[in-house]
């Protein structure tokens, strides 16, 4: 078991608390957004020692990811799994499929656009399934409101761009009609201009204020994107999402070209290893309308809410439709696994990165394979090779795994 230090942001969403409380370290006046665990080249994590855990792998492919992923994805681990703090609503962005992502890839190449360039899109040539675990309370909008449901947020609403919206999602088809109604809106010559976009805001603020509001979290949503981001036109389709709210230990998957913005919580993020976001508003980032229209998936439906499955008594897996990862998670309670005598099996195999969510626990592999041994306190992290293969915890607290399925 090699100890990891992962890879820190700091974009402008992130909170300036919840990642450093969470591991141990004071705040500071600066936002932490994301702490990345994998292999990635934009976000290397390092060993203990300062080699990078793609430099570890690459030493002995086999050993560390064993030879079925190695057959599959080759000499690299297939995920990615942060730590992630939003603190205001993301950017409105979509991941691509594979294929969008190596056409859009080799496409930026050949303009000639450096990876590291703030205008590029696609970082890689890998598609992006993510599921998100909530740790604390967790907001985010996923996916496109039924157009029934939105005509009926409507309600009450005046303006010029109001009225257009109750047209169009009128004689809209749930497919077609959305994906129309996304490129009337980024379109140059939209009437939802700044003037229109700040009109509806201010009717979302006054419905709020009247105590007559449909959806006060709708309107309060629109009323705080039009500060952030006054004349935006993504604030008119966020109106038009999904708002989901998650408990601590619950999850939702987002499959590549749904639309989505996490706003606000702590969380681990597991992910195809991949960085590449297409985005379409609500942000101070380079945006492209125009491509989020072209490969987002337009129909509506409700977000993939992800039930764990329970394979033992400490143990919650939470398995997506996504070859790349799976996530479980490990509770030891208090006093029932404090010693060795009492240390429980780790359900999984393969190539792991186990982050310590609460508590203190101590993982430790058999003599045949090393018998390494190590404690984790909150935040801390270690990668397990495929070669030490079973794992055995005790302690009091609780850790996610991310492995491959």
């Amino acid at each position: 078991m090699e100890r990891l230090i992962g890879w820190t942001k700091a974009d402008a969403w992130g909170s300036t608390n919840a990642i450093p409380e969470f591991l141990g370290a004071a705040a500071g006046d600066d936002p932490v957004s994301e702490v990345w665990f994998g292999v990635h080249p934009d976000g290397p994590t390092l060993l203990t020692g300062g080699q990078t855990l793609a430099e570890h792998i690459g030493e002995d492919p086999k050993r560390a990811l064993g030879g079925g992923l190695l057959y599959a994805f080759g000499p690299t681990l297939p995920y990615l799994a942060k730590i992630i703090a939003p603190a205001q609503t993301l950017s409105l962005q979509v991941h691509p499929t594979k294929e969008i992502a190596r056409e859009g890839y080799l496409r930026e190449e050949v303009l000639g656009i450096e990876r590291t360039d703030t205008r590029r899109v696609y970082r890689d040539m890998n598609h992006k399934p993510e599921m998100i675990y909530a740790l604390t309370e967790f907001s985010a909008l996923v996916g496109f409101r039924v157009p029934r449901k939105a005509r009926e947020l409507l309600v009450g609403l005046e303006g010029e761009l109001a009225d257009r919206l109750r047209h169009r999602l009128k004689l809209s088809t749930v497919r077609g009609g959305l994906r129309s109604l996304a490129t009337w809106l980024f379109d140059e010559d939209s009437p939802a201009t700044p003037e229109r976009v700040e009109e509806f805001v201010a009717a979302c603020r006054s419905r709020l204020a009247s105590g007559v509001s449909p959806s006060p979290r709708t309107d309060e949503l629109v009323s705080v994107l039009g500060e952030k981001h006054p004349g935006d036109p993504g604030i008119i389709v966020a109106f038009l999402m999904n708002p989901v709210s998650l408990r601590p230990g619950e999850a939702v998957y987002i499959p590549p070209r749904q639309i989505h913005a996490y706003q606000s919580g702590l969380g681990i993020e597991v992910m195809a290893s991949s960085d590449n976001v297409v985005r379409a508003g609500l942000t101070g980032k380079y945006v492209d309308s125009a491509q989020l229209v072209e490969i987002t998936e337009f129909s509506a439906l409700p977000p993939v809410r992800v039930a764990p499955e329970h394979p033992s008594a400490t143990t919650d897996r939470f398995l997506a439709p996504a070859q790349e990862f799976e996530l479980s998670v490990t509770t030891l309670a208090p006093g029932k696994h404090a010693s060795r005598v009492d240390e429980v099996a780790v359900p999984g195999e393969g190539p792991r990165i186990i982050i310590a969510t609460s508590g203190s626990v101590t993982l430790h592999v058999s003599e045949e394979q090393g018998g390494d041994s190590v404690e984790l306190a909150r935040g801390q992290a270690v990668f397990v090779s495929a070669a030490e293969r079973r794992v055995w915890a005790y302690g009091t607290g609780s850790f996610v795994q991310v492995a491959a399925p």
